[in-house]
């Protein structure tokens, strides 16, 4: 099985040397806590909701919107845009966890609720509310729409955090799952409509990591993207070791990537970020970093996470090697660095020489819009790991680095 050995921006991570970005203000709706941060982009315009604990010691979905995603703007000063559920509802006491996904027609917001304020939860469950600004909101008559699983599950205590995006008419879910042994993990869902949901058949999908890793005991609150073809997930972690002193206070951040959101390739020096990535704060940097919200702009992966002190912001900007693929005629290499195999893609007819880092030519490819490299040479042999070089013979020329690990 291969490993990722990743070079670029998704796992080279920056905290803002002025963390944090958002702290609660608003005494009767933020007074306990702000959390869970879900963010997307849109034209200009950076779209923020995550949940807050007010004085009454309600968690609702509240609202806020950046230009730059360092300078935020809260709705109303901090006022709630989906509120609790009345008395009796499955949701009348705490909504968390928001996950937002933009289509062409609408906003849906997923989210988690239960009928207590007290923890454990009891029925947690994820719902969605429909709205057609953002702001006003309708919540889905059929809710929830998806729920724990039964008493010997993985998910037989609660479900929470859904991760949600539409993929080429359907809609994709990634979800945290707590079992009865209290370890946490990832599982998977689709739907046609955002509605109606069906579990995938193998859940989890994501599990612990090895014993003595730092994922060795909680896996999840993921945000994932998809760039190109790859699916891209940042998950939270927690691992038995960090637990001696009873305390969960010692959290990092994971990357994955999958090219079909199901079987998941972590990578091999996670973590990409915790408490000491620098600039390590400890007044800002504790209890976190903890359920992180990833967005691609084109040129930076931007994320915010929540910690002690509020909201904090880091950054990867993508290097050059990245920017080299981006061209006005979108021609791409996808995985990079590869795994099993490559995707090079260019509208029109070219050809692709591979050579390894002597300079040695070891294989040719020829294609129209796209072709795939295997990772094998003139002799159908495996090259070894290394780092090589792909040179584009098309209307332009353009010479790229790929680095292969098995």
């Amino acid at each position: 099985m291969s490993v990722i050995a990743n070079l670029y921006s998704q796992t080279n991570w920056s905290k803002y040397v002025n963390n944090p970005v958002m702290t609660k203000t608003n005494i009767l709706t933020e007074f306990y806590a702000i959390g869970q941060p879900s963010v997307i982009l849109e034209n200009d315009t950076f779209k923020m909701w995550y949940c807050a604990a007010g004085i009454d010691h309600r968690s609702r979905i509240l609202y806020a919107y950046s230009l730059n995603g360092i300078n935020w703007h809260k709705y109303q000063n901090g006022g709630f845009v989906l509120n609790i559920g009345s008395a009796g509802e499955w949701d009348s006491k705490w909504l968390d966890t928001p996950a937002i996904v933009r289509t062409a027609n609408d906003y849906k917001l997923y989210y988690f609720g239960d009928d207590v304020d007290t923890f454990p939860p009891h029925i947690g469950a994820i719902g969605v509310a429909l709205s057609n600004n953002g702001i006003n909101w309708t919540k889905y008559p059929g809710n929830p729409i998806l729920t724990k699983g039964d008493s010997l599950s993985w998910e037989a205590k609660w479900i929470e955090s859904p991760a949600v995006i539409y993929d080429n008419g359907v809609y994709k879910m990634w979800y945290t799952g707590v079992g009865f042994d209290w370890r946490i993990k990832i599982g998977y869902a689709t739907s046609a409509n955002g509605l109606v949901w069906t579990k995938y058949t193998n859940n989890p999908v994501v599990g612990s990591g090895l014993s003595g890793s730092f994922d060795d005991y909680w896996v999840g609150v993921p945000t994932v993207i998809k760039r190109g073809g790859l699916y891209e997930m940042w998950y939270s972690a927690l691992s038995e070791a960090d637990l001696v002193d009873g305390r969960y206070d010692t959290i990092r951040i994971g990357y994955a990537t999958s090219t079909d959101g199901i079987n998941w390739d972590k990578y091999s020096n996670n973590p990409v970020l915790s408490t000491l990535t620098p600039p390590y704060n400890p007044a800002v940097d504790t209890n976190g970093p903890w359920a992180p919200s990833v967005v691609y702009d084109g040129y930076n992966y931007r994320m915010w996470y929540e910690s002690a002190a509020g909201f904090c912001y880091a950054t990867a900007p993508l290097n050059i090697l990245e920017q080299e693929d981006r061209t006005s005629i979108d021609f791409f290499i996808r995985p990079n660095p590869m795994r099993s195999f490559t995707q090079i893609k260019l509208p029109g007819s070219f050809k692709v020489v591979i050579y390894n880092i002597t300079g040695k030519e070891i294989r040719k490819l020829n294609g129209i819009n796209e072709v795939f490299w295997d990772g094998k040479d003139y002799l159908n042999e495996k090259v070894p790991t290394g780092i090589y070089f792909l040179k584009l013979i098309s209307e332009t020329c353009k010479v790229n680095k790929k680095l292969i690990i098995y």
